[in-house]
């Protein structure tokens, strides 16, 4: 299709002005004048004229001419001209992000962050929710193929069977980074949090407040590097200290903070499950003091259940936890690991466009966290005097 000619003088006026050729100021060449140069009628070259009018590019002055206006209006909202439309056609990709879900707690903050990336970087971006199901996420990656996506980043549904469209897509060696986790003997890149070092550090710091009974209360870990290595620090802190981890207070099946439970409309009797079983667990193991949970929906079960028990926290029980949404006003509701979200969406983002580029990568890159002391914890000494003084 051919472009009109008044608009192929609107462009060339455009780009004389972000070439610097006309400033802030300058006389635009006159109706007549255009009309010669580009041999066209004056009645083209003055509805080109009017064009940059209208979007406040010059100013038309009657008697003495048009003239550029202000520099920084009209290098912030100058169009596209045609060429840099088909500079951008060549330069640009499309980048898909799957997730299973996101909130304020996780997830929210690295969606933003990819996408603001992304924008940094040229890049549309579409977003898929797979639902923690692994069939969503294999039918995404067949419709995100088929649109001809130039990359992925991918965070993984949770469980221990990988789904073969992700398989097929390491094998086919397709530009694709995955977040939160990695997948175990598949040579895909991706960026994590320390979680082992992390889970260690806050096992360390119930220790330093006097707990040495400590629950770990999480989803199964089997196929999920997160909770695997989270589990891993527990036991490793406990290593450390000489202390004798007891198998016992392990509670490593909890289900209703699996996004798929609560996607498919039985979040309500999931969470009736967990309440059951965590009751039970509490009531069986009343040498406990503190728990250690590897997400935040999950302590937020834990501390309703506590809760209906007339226990109190921090009084009776501490919980820490990864994750917590956070109010800068308040001081936040759980003990946790702050996850550098926007960290890890920052590099997830430049990982993939040096694939793009040819570049190596490494494979697995490991970010920091930061411990954030919240309302859920207190030493064990203190506790346990606020339990004599009441009584």
């Amino acid at each position: 299709m051919n472009t009109p000619l008044y608009e192929k003088i609107y462009e060339h006026i455009i780009k004389q002005i972000k070439q610097g050729l006309l400033r802030q100021g300058d006389r635009v060449p006159s109706e007549k004048d255009l009309a010669d140069e580009f041999q066209v009628s004056r009645i083209t070259s003055k509805k080109a004229l009017d064009l940059l009018a209208q979007n406040n590019i010059i100013e038309r002055i009657r008697g003495k001419g048009s003239f550029v206006a202000k520099q920084e209006s009209v290098l912030r909202e100058l169009p596209l001209t045609e060429e840099e439309r088909h500079e951008n056609k060549r330069t640009s990709k499309l980048i898909a992000l799957m997730i299973p879900d996101f909130d304020n707690a996780f997830g929210l903050n690295l969606v933003k962050t990819i996408e603001k990336v992304c924008l940094q970087n040229n890049c549309s971006l579409i977003i898929r929710r797979t639902r923690g199901h692994i069939k969503e996420e294999e039918n995404a990656i067949k419709d995100l193929v088929k649109l001809c996506v130039d990359g992925m980043i991918i965070f993984p549904v949770h469980g221990e069977h990988y789904n073969t469209e992700l398989l097929r897509l390491v094998l086919m060696d397709f530009p694709l980074v995955l977040v939160d986790r990695y997948l175990k003997g598949i040579p895909a890149s991706s960026v994590c949090t320390n979680n082992q070092a992390a889970c260690e550090e806050l096992t360390n710091y119930l220790f330093t407040l006097g707990h040495t009974n400590i629950a770990f209360l999480s989803p199964s870990p089997s196929g999920t590097s997160t909770i695997e290595e989270r589990l891993q620090g527990f036991h490793i802190a406990y290593t450390k200290r000489g202390l004798k981890l007891n198998p016992n207070f392990l509670l490593l099946d909890l289900i209703s903070s699996l996004p798929q439970h609560i996607e498919d409309g039985q979040g309500n009797s999931k969470l009736e499950i967990d309440f059951l079983a965590i009751k039970h667990f509490i009531e069986k193991h009343s040498s406990v003091t503190a728990f250690i949970v590897s997400e935040y929906s999950l302590a937020v079960t834990l501390k309703y259940v506590l809760e209906k028990q007339g226990k109190k926290i921090p009084e009776d029980y501490s919980i820490v936890c990864f994750d917590c949404p956070e109010n800068r006003l308040e001081e936040p509701a759980f003990t946790h690991i702050r996850q550098h979200e926007e960290e890890m969406g920052e590099i997830a983002v430049h990982m993939l466009m040096k694939q793009l580029k040819g570049e190596k990568i490494p494979k697995h890159t490991v970010i920091n966290y930061t411990l954030v002391v919240g309302k859920s914890t207190t030493s064990k000494s203190f506790a346990e005097n606020v339990k004599q003084f009441i009584e």
